[in-house]
This record gives structure tokens, C-alpha cells and sequence, in this order.
């Protein structure tokens, strides 16, 4: 993803910030077709996919609550990192939850190029953490990013399910009341963001079009925003968790993962292609974190939580480039 392509990403915010939110931007970027078609492409799909996640991460990590009334409580805010695996079956049957209500859009984030890490520190209130080293063959400087504040609600709406459903051979259970009359509140940012690497055109103008900006991928991204804030004005995390993992498409193995998570409001969710890729437990700078990916340098990535902030290492290096990189960010 060159720097062109990371704006794309950090300019999308339409979607709340969830577990099956997570996922479906996974079902997204992966098109399932016939066997073949799914194996050739496999490579570069699920480095979109990755490419995707990490931008997610650094866009909506960073999240505070104002201006909010005092009927909302909240409901998600992250404090350690987990995956949980994900097959061919769950990414071809995830609901879709644009079906499930109506996403409005508070604040857009912005984004723009700070010349130094004082200004970025500035205008975030994160201190940026830099690499004391950087594998051979990356550029030793990067170009540095801020993410604004972006914010948005998601209200539910069982007419509006009913509606879909009538139009699909799947019919979702009844919304359970407590859900039906709620609204989330979603906030996210600010963020930093580090880019080694990539075509980007300091010229370029931020409205322009995403969809004409190229494919691809740094060499190296790191980014850091404050961790994700969902606030409900009725339903609980167990109740909405309870009832996403009812929704018709939801595997059994993929529900029980998500069951398993001892606290669901404090755990930050990265699915992981099974076939495709790969998810396991490391420790970064003291901090149990994640690392996801494969060891050919195609696409991983690292993230962990710390002290409130949500930390992304990603690019196309493999395991133990990512880790070096990780620990060595003073």
C-alpha cells in the first residue's frame, strides 16, 4: 500500500467499530469464486485485506467520547489484542450490517502530512514512537500522517431488517428489544501514522477521488492512535454479542472463538484468514500483542495495546523484521 492508498483508507468511515464489522471488512476484500480464481489471487486479496485492517486500526484505535448525553455508557474500549481464525464458509456468510440499521456520519476524519513528530504530536496529543533501526532496503525517513477525530452512530432498525430480509432466502431472528431501540456512538482518532516507502505525490490533493488512487503496499507502516470507544444507549456488550453470533452465516467454530473471550469489551478483535495466513500470540515491548501474517514478507503485521494506545507494525516483511522494528520504537 504506497501512501496514496493508505489516505483511501484512512479516509473511509463507514462502518461501525465491531467484531462483525471486523470481519466483514475481511469478506470485502476477500471475493470468493471458484477454487482456482481463489487461489491465484489469494496473495494479493489478502494483502488488501491486511492492508485494509492496519488503516482500520490506525483510524478508528484512537477513540474518545464528547459531546455525548449522559445516557450512553460504554461498551468497548480495548485494553489487549486477540484473532480469531476465520474460513472460506465464515467469509462467504457473514451478514451484511448495513441491513441492520442506519450509520451516520458526525465527524469526518482528515488527514495530512506533518512535517516533524513535534507537529504531529501536537496536533494529536501522541507522542510518536520511531524506529531506532529499520531492515536493509527501507528507506531510513518516512513520511508522517495525522488522523483528525472522525465519529459517527449507529442506530438500529428491526423495520429496516425485516425489509432485507424479506428480499433473501436467510431470515435473521427476531431483534430483541434492548437492540432495537439502541444507538451506538462510535468515535475514532487522532492517529499517527509512519510510511516507509511508496510513489506518494506531496502534491497530491486530499480530495482527490480514492477510487484512481493505486493499489499496493509500503515497505513499513507504523502506526498509533488511543484505543477504540463504542458507546450504547441501551444494549449491553453480552446482549449485541449474543445476538450477532445468532445471525444466520455465523459458523459455530467461529462463534465459539468469539464466546471463548473471556471480556469482550476490552478485547480488540483481528480475524485472520485460515487458509490464507496465520495468527499467533507474541510479546512486544513487554506487552502480549499479536502478530499476523506469513514468514514470506507478502504481508504481516503486529499490534498490540498500551497504555491506551493501539500500535500497528505492518508492511511486507516477515515476523522477525516486524518484531525487530516493534521493539525498538523509542
Amino acid at each position: 500500500m504506497d501512501e496514496t492508498k493508505l489516505e483511501r483508507l484512512l479516509a473511509e468511515d463507514e462502518r461501525p467499530v465491531d467484531t462483525a464489522a471486523g470481519l466483514r471488512r475481511f469478506r470485502g476484500s476477500i471475493a470468493l469464486g471458484n477454487a482456482e480464481a481463489y487461489r491465484a489471487p489469494a496473495r494479493r486479496r489478502w494483502t488488501q485485506g491486511l492492508a485494509t485492517a492496519a488503516a482500520v486500526a490506525a483510524l478508528f484505535a484512537g477513540l474518545t467520547i464528547t459531546g455525548v448525553a449522559d445516557s450512553f455508557f460504554t461498551i468497548f474500549q480495548p485494553k489487549q489484542v486477540t484473532t480469531v481464525s476465520v474460513g472460506r464458509g465464515d467469509l462467504a456468510g457473514l451478514p451484511d450490517l448495513s441491513q441492520y440499521g442506519t450509520l451516520t456520519v458526525v465527524t469526518q476524519p482528515a488527514y495530512r502530512q506533518a512535517a516533524t513528530p513535534d507537529q504531529a504530536r501536537a496536533e494529536t496529543g501522541i507522542t510518536v514512537l520511531r524506529p531506532a533501526t529499520v531492515p536493509a532496503g527501507i528507506p531510513a525517513d518516512a513520511r508522517l500522517y495525522t488522523v483528525s477525530r472522525g465519529e459517527a452512530t449507529f442506530r438500529f432498525d428491526e423495520t429496516k431488517l425485516g425489509l432485507s430480509a424479506a428480499r433473501v432466502s436467510r431470515t435473521p431472528p427476531p431483534m430483541p428489544a434492548a437492540i432495537a431501540a439502541s444507538t451506538l456512538n462510535v468515535s475514532g482518532g487522532p492517529a499517527v501514522v509512519q510510511s516507509y516507502g511508496g510513489s506518494f505525490d506531496p502534491k497530491l490533493d486530499p480530495k482527490t477521488d480514492p477510487r484512481t488512487m493505486p493499489a499496493g503496499m509500503p515497505a513499513l507502516l507504523i502506526a498509533q492512535s488511543r484505543a477504540p470507544v463504542v458507546r450504547s444507549d441501551g444494549a449491553t456488550v453480552d446482549e449485541l454479542r449474543a445476538y450477532m453470533l445468532a445471525q444466520p452465516g455465523i459458523s459455530a467454530e467461529l462463534a465459539a472463538q468469539i464466546r471463548a473471550i473471556g471480556d469482550p469489551a476490552q478485547t480488540l478483535l483481528i480475524p485472520v484468514p485460515m487458509d490464507l495466513a496465520s495468527g499467533k500470540s507474541v510479546t512486544v515491548r513487554g506487552t502480549r500483542g499479536v502478530f499476523v501474517g506469513d514468514s514470506t514478507g507478502i504481508g504481516s503485521a503486529v499490534v498490540w495495546v498500551a497504555d491506551g494506545i493501539v500500535h500497528v507494525v505492518a508492511g511486507s516483511l516477515g515476523e522477525k523484521d516486524l518484531l525487530a522494528v516493534a521493539d525498538s520504537l523509542r
